[in-house]
């Protein structure tokens, strides 16, 4: 057999053997082998897309929703190098990624060949694992099993993240038609578990005290089940980001605007146990940096601690972890937890009320009202910038049915409907997006996969011409209005439901509450966009009387 045959065949078959199921394929010429590879495995799904960033952001959303990596193939040169935004999400969201990129063969690398650039180690400590196939023969064809279980073990190791394979190929380019027999490779996965000494600390720490439980990020399925469970025998509070967080007996459905009120000795804690990364609301963090409070950070891998206020560090699994403290924490004292949910019920009414008070369409209660309205089973994602706030702060505990992704690893705004569509692919479920005008535009080739595909995805877009954002930050109140608008609000003028029509995808502009609900909560066959315009130059205050009627 061919050995570039040999090699890709096998690659892509032993991936499919650990659970590869989707391949997300940008066209190009030296990849050839590659994409043939995976169309001729029936066990996995090739999706081509045009767009090589996008294609990234898919594969970056399959991986979100699913907690498997899909891979991305590119052919050589710059192609490769559009990887790099995904590849960094993935990398700080810890999310399991694939990124196998055709090479032109060493002798003409340096020499001012075309479509070649250095790709060796092209995505520095971004990535997991670097690997370099090697030039096609035998010994790299027997390798091939080998190779793909440990990027997918270095895929999937905990804390997860992306890897990056470089295949360099000479012409001329095999052309695989048929799938290689399966090599049998298996992958089983574990969780680091804190040594025993290390629980006991932990146990210590926690056992009869006035303790609270603070979550940022998204964490692992299981992680809900075993936190109910320490909440309950301890009767302490959980402060849960909007991904993380579920209902329980324990859970605070509004941790930013409770803090945001200022902690009284009454709900002082004695100690703080800190889950992964930092919360999305402001207020919590900045109140975790200056407390004074012990605080013990459990993480499963790297170091998310930005603050500087740990004073104990626990490695491990936190839903493993957690399960190993059930039954042997002693319960807080009288009334601790009863406190805290009696404040948070009463944050709840005041702000109903509040968001009542106010004019519809205002970005808090949009998204209320689509975390409300989402359909069964679906899938929310949320992008960054304003709309993760506001789900985070207004939104309350989400059902458990629901799914909550954003990328909030690097927390940028590019990628996310190209994410939503992965997670689209990954799940078959009906997929929200909650996303600002510019995080639309900035991805808008990505919905044409959308249309292309007949994905189910909804992609609320709140449209206050600019960056929002910006209007809570002190260069609003440092600049006139001019240099403002021009550097920070920046507004675009586009018509996005034209942009999207301009992509096959339906669209409307709505501006009642009740329409934007009975659109969320009625699952679409196809995608499609809801524009709801808002004022950006009056959100901040709308934020502000919220948070004093919260108070």
């Amino acid at each position: 057999m061919d050995p570039t045959i040999a090699l890709t065949t096998t690659f892509v078959a032993a991936l499919a053997d650990l659970g590869l199921r989707h391949a997300i394929v940008s066209p190009g010429s030296r990849n050839t082998p590659l994409s043939l590879a995976f169309v001729a495995e029936p066990r996995v799904a090739t999706h081509v897309i045009h767009d090589e960033r996008s294609a990234a952001f898919v594969a970056l959303g399959t991986g979100a929703e699913s907690g498997l990596p899909a891979a991305v193939v590119t052919t050589s040169g710059t192609a490769a190098a559009h990887l790099l935004p995904a590849i960094v999400e993935a990398r700080h969201g810890r999310v399991p990624l694939l990124a196998l990129t055709a090479d032109r063969p060493p002798e003409l690398r340096g020499a001012g060949a075309p479509q070649t650039v250095d790709q060796l180690g092209l995505f520095g400590d971004n990535v997991r694992l670097f690997h370099e196939m090697g030039i096609p023969d035998a010994a790299t064809a027997r390798t091939a099993a080998s190779v793909a279980l440990r990027v997918w073990d270095a895929a999937m190791d905990p804390p997860g993240g992306p890897v990056h394979v470089n295949f360099p190929f000479r012409e001329p380019l095999a052309l695989p038609t048929e799938p290689a027999p399966s090599p049998g490779v298996r992958y089983a996965a574990g969780y680091r578990l804190p040594e025993p000494e290390s629980v006991d600390r932990l146990a210590a720490a926690l056992s009869g005290r006035k303790a609270i439980v603070v979550v940022g990020g998204r964490t692992r399925p299981g992680f809900a089940a075993a936190a109910a469970m320490v909440a309950a025998d301890a009767r302490i509070p959980i402060l849960a980001d909007i991904q993380s967080r579920f209902g329980s007996p324990a859970t605070i459905a509004f941790p930013d605007l409770v803090v945001s009120r200022g902690i009284p000795r009454s709900l002082m804690p004695d100690v703080v146990l800190r889950v992964g990364g930092l919360p999305t609301a402001k207020a919590l963090w900045r109140w975790l940096e200056t407390a004074g409070v012990p605080q013990v950070f459990l993480d499963d891998g790297a170091w998310r601690e930005p603050l500087a206020t740990a004073r104990m560090a626990v490695r491990g699994d936190p839903a493993a972890t957690l399960i190993h403290l059930v039954g042997r924490l002693a319960p807080a004292p009288d009334g601790w937890l009863e406190r805290w949910i009696a404040t948070d019920r009463e944050v709840a009414e005041r702000i109903d009320h509040a968001l009542a008070s106010e004019p519809f369409p205002n970005e808090p209660m949009i998204a209320r009202t689509v975390m409300a309205s989402l359909p069964p089973e679906a899938v929310l994602y949320v992008g960054s910038s304003m709309p993760v706030r506001d789900a985070d702060t207004f939104g309350g505990v989400p059902r458990p049915d629901v799914t909550v992704l954003a990328n909030r690893g690097a927390n940028g705004i590019d990628g996310l409907i190209s994410s939503a569509a992965g997670a689209a692919i990954s799940s078959e479920r009906p997929v929200v997006v909650l996303a600002g005008d510019l995080s639309v535009l900035h991805d808008a080739t990505a919905l044409g996969i959308l249309a292309r595909g007949g994905l189910p995805v909804t992609i609320v877009a709140v449209d206050n011409d600019g960056g929002g954002i910006f209007h809570f930050l002190p260069q609003a109140r440092a600049l006139d209005a001019e240099r403002f608008e021009r550097l920070f609000g920046t507004p675009h003028g586009t018509d996005l439901t034209a942009v999207a029509g301009a992509f096959g995808v339906p669209a409307r502009t709505v501006t009642e509450r009740d329409e934007l609900g009975d659109l969320v909560g009625t699952p679409s066959a196809g995608p499609r966009l809801i524009r709801i315009p808002t004022d950006r130059t009056t959100n901040a205050a709308v934020h502000a009387r919220l948070r004093e009627g919260a108070g």
